[in-house]
């Protein structure tokens, strides 16, 4: 289950929550939004991974979703529809940025190596109080970063599917194309991260490249740690391919607090400095 799944509100109760809103009640609009607050705020940041950006993009959508509200007809449910506002504010700010290479965060780990002082400086934040490395909400955020290599379209459509659990059908109607289209982004969405992974993460093969997750993990002192992970494993019983390891990470990053968890300060930082150099090459 996601760390922050999708509300179930009655079909009835949302849609008087809707005519109430739609009428200028305030109290019935905020009640109708704020359940998907959370969820809804995950969603933009995995998607454009600046915080800043995140929290502008979130007030954007509300204020979209506030001055809409009376034109909501009901075709499709309400979340549907608070996605579908979201999804296209993200991919309108998406496709003005560059899309990053795969091999970013290797390239970001080099330099910051190769730097004492940042070195000295990550470790002292990973010594403030409250915090810890949790290696899942890593791999959640090597996610998105593997995601932003890909058309923005597909990166939509892999994480309203396999992230936020919505079918085929609500993510179609939500990003404005039909089943079969959006099915194809999906499968090709998750061709390209599958190929990537399989030569990148040590913790699908061994000869993966990147072991930034255990070198983070030492960093971090007692007491800053989480639980350790030293590979990504299938369900006991399900012979283990590419297509298997890859939805064996999904359930990991589904579970993982990216946007609020424990870590959230270290992949702050990381999303910040792999932008500017992805945005300034």
């Amino acid at each position: 289950m996601a760390v922050h799944p999708l509300p179930e509100i009655a079909l009835q109760e949302e849609v008087q929550l809707v005519e109430k809103a739609q009428q200028g009640d305030s109290l019935a609009f905020g009640s109708l939004v704020e359940p998907w607050r959370k969820p809804l705020f995950g969603y933009i940041y995995r998607m454009v991974m600046l915080r800043q950006d995140a929290e502008d993009l979130m007030q954007d959508v509300l204020v979209r979703v506030l001055e809409g509200i009376r034109t909501y007809r009901g075709e499709a449910r309400f979340k549907s529809w608070l996605f579908g506002i979201a999804t296209h504010v993200c991919l309108d700010h998406l496709r003005t940025k560059k899309r990053w290479r795969v091999e970013a965060q290797l390239i970001g780990e080099k330099e910051a190596t190769a730097d004492p002082e940042k070195v000295a400086g990550l470790t002292a934040i990973m010594q403030q109080p409250g915090f810890s490395f949790e290696i899942r909400e890593h791999i959640a955020f090597c996610f998105s970063c593997i995601a932003r290599t890909l058309p923005p379209e597909e990166q939509a459509a892999l994480m309203l599917k396999e992230v936020l659990g919505f079918t085929a059908e609500e993510a179609a109607g939500i990003l404005g194309v039909s089943e079969p289209v959006f099915r194809h982004r999906l499968s090709a969405g998750r061709a390209q991260m599958i190929g990537d992974y399989d030569g990148l993460c040590a913790l699908i093969n061994k000869e993966g490249m990147c072991y930034q997750c255990s070198a983070l993990q030492q960093i971090a002192s007692e007491g800053h740690r989480g639980a350790n992970l030293v590979q990504i494993e299938v369900a006991p019983g399900i012979a283990m391919n590419a297509e298997n390891l890859f939805d064996a990470r999904l359930e990991i990053v589904r579970d993982a607090d990216l946007a609020t968890g424990r870590t959230r300060v270290v992949h702050d930082l990381f999303y910040s400095t792999l932008s500017q150099r992805e945005e300034s090459r």
